[in-house]
């Protein structure tokens, strides 16, 4: 006897003891009033019978109730994949293993994508310099995404279609219909992919562009024309201090020694020139007499200053160029990758160079001999 069973037979036996102590405690308080013996037997016996009823009742209820089945904790805290849909892969994987491989090439295309959308926005927010070109390889990206999708959704439906009739209609009549729909959808698929790889040509083609737009930036020795209305050191964004450093770290870890004792000496001498213009602030508050003087210098070790970021901002973007290039699949084997990077070593000296011949220019602007009067800023 199982659990269960036990159970309903103490039940039995308490509820029968129960009507028979009922029975006798009833009789005695009756036999307190004086009733005719008829009476007093009518009630007994109508109080014994609903009770009676009301215990057969509840004790056919739990003789018939079925015992919870026993809970598999694996179970639930791994729920399985739903049959249908398990058996459909397994089928399709057995019977149609074509349509089965070019399905998860599609699968695998459009999981990469979602990939690079959750990603997407820290690299933007990381590179600021980059959201332009991210922008249009998002573009391209999205347009890719759009055409997986739509092609796929119909693929599935098809394929869910078929499993639908299989299981309720004539499995050989179905089938040998989907024998031919098998066909179609491998060719849908193949259409699809070869979109894909055109979006992938373009994007390869832009990342090209990028890399080389970086290396006309770093052979770009004037600073960018100001805009109607626009100040010289606002025609581009110099970079944080932080940023800076992530690139420099990352350049120092490749062990690109010829692009980052370059970078070095910039940053070293932008510490100069902040301390010396520091100085000249200082300076015109207490010598107010010399305050066109003062300001006269103040805009030429200025504009030494903005040279010299243009300059780490040159190298600075081409490097960056490159580790984004990679992120996006780019390999660092690549032609247009190696070919920037030989670009950044050998012209990093020359950029030193050029932002230093500002920097002269500065250092070396006392004349006493020529009337201020006369002098022309640069």
């Amino acid at each position: 006897m199982d659990s269960h069973g036990l159970l309903l037979f103490i039940l039995w036996l308490a509820i029968a003891a129960g009507i028979v102590f009922f029975v006798r405690w009833l009789s005695g308080f009756l036999s307190k009033f004086k009733l005719p013996n008829d009476t007093r037997l009518l009630i007994l016996i109508a109080f014994t019978g609903v009770l009676v009823i009301a215990a057969l009742n509840f004790l056919w209820k739990q003789g018939n109730r079925e015992p919870d089945p026993p809970v598999d904790a694996e179970n639930t805290a791994n729920p399985q994949k739903p049959r249908t849909e398990l058996d459909l892969e397994t089928y399709e994987n057995t019977t149609y293993p074509a349509l089965y491989g070019l399905r998860q090439d599609m699968l695998k295309q459009m999981d990469a994508l979602h990939t690079f959308f959750g990603k997407v926005r820290e690299w933007a927010e990381q590179m600021p310099e980059q959201r332009r070109f991210l922008q249009t390889i998002i573009d391209i990206r999205w347009s890719q995404q759009q055409q997986l999708r739509k092609a796929y959704q119909e693929i599935d439906r098809s394929r869910r279609e078929f499993w639908l009739h299989y299981h309720t209609g004539e499995d050989r009549h179905v089938r040998t219909m989907f024998d031919d729909e098998a066909q179609r959808l491998q060719q849908r698929i193949q259409e699809a992919l070869g979109d894909s790889r055109e979006f992938q040509l373009a994007e390869t083609e832009a990342i090209r562009d990028h890399l080389r737009d970086a290396e006309t930036l770093l052979k770009a020795a004037k600073l960018p024309k100001p805009k109607k209305g626009q100040n010289l050191n606002t025609v581009f964004q110099p970079y944080s201090d932080q940023r800076r450093q992530t690139l420099l770290t990352t350049l120092t870890q490749r062990q690109e020694t010829s692009i980052t004792s370059n970078l070095g000496q910039l940053q070293h001498e932008e510490t100069q020139i902040r301390t010396k213009l520091a100085y000249m602030v200082e300076y015109q508050k207490v010598n107010t007499d010399l305050l066109e003087t003062t300001n006269d210098l103040i805009l030429e070790w200025n504009k030494a200053l903005i040279y010299n970021q243009y300059a780490q901002y040159r190298l600075l973007f081409a490097a960056e160029a490159l580790e984004i290039s990679v992120l996006l699949g780019i390999t660092t084997e690549s032609r247009d990758y190696a070919w920037l990077l030989k670009q950044l070593r050998e012209l990093a000296p020359s950029i030193l160079a050029q932002a230093e011949e500002e920097r002269r220019v500065a250092a070396y602007s006392y004349n006493p001999e020529v009337d201020h009067s006369n002098r022309k800023s640069r």
